[in-house]
């Protein structure tokens, strides 16, 4: 049982490997991690979704400087918020909150559970499409990681799984992020 209200079919990750680099980092994430390491940043950030896509019921995006908040109510009921930072250690968080008491699931629940959502998420546009590689990496090293550690993934590029669990909610957490050299 996922977070979804309705059960959905993915197609099964096939041992597979991906080119790191080049899957890491589709047209969504490619300004996330491209920035100067200087005071001053060249890039903003970007909106990843937008409001006239299929599941999503409510959208907003904030941006300041080079941080911003985009928030998504999703037809499932589940809210989502990405947190950006596009300059300096780089990280994008997204923050999947879901009604229900999910205290009980075991941490393999959450691994899984970010995977899923990687893979519903990317179907939504072409422009999402490349979310469906963090889905990918996260189904191929979760045996590899544990709740609340950084994980590398490639030289430098880190992901991070966790949970914030109450009687009402649940949230799952799921960090990428960039160390500087």
């Amino acid at each position: 049982m996922g977070f979804y209200q309705k059960e959905m079919k993915y197609l099964p990750i096939v041992g597979k490997a991906l080119p790191l680099l080049s899957a890491l980092f589709g047209a969504a994430a490619i300004s996330f991690f491209s920035c100067s390491q200087k005071q001053s940043c060249k890039f903003k950030p970007e909106p990843i979704f937008a409001q006239n896509l299929p599941h999503i019921v409510q959208y907003n995006f904030e941006k300041e400087g080079s941080q911003s908040l985009e928030s998504i109510m999703l037809d499932r009921g589940i809210l989502l918020e990405i947190g950006q930072e596009v300059c300096g250690n780089a990280y994008q968080e997204y923050r999947f909150t879901v009604k229900g008491d999910y205290s009980t699931q075991p941490d393999s629940f959450w691994m899984q559970e970010a995977s899923r959502q990687f893979v519903f998420l990317s179907s939504f546009s072409p422009k999402q499409a490349p979310l469906k590689d963090w889905g990918d990496i996260i189904e191929m090293r979760r045996a590899e990681m544990a709740i609340g550690q950084e994980r590398e993934v490639q030289p430098g590029i880190y992901i991070k799984i966790d949970r914030v669990l109450s009687p009402e909610q649940a949230t799952l957490l799921v960090t990428f992020s960039q160390k500087g050299e």
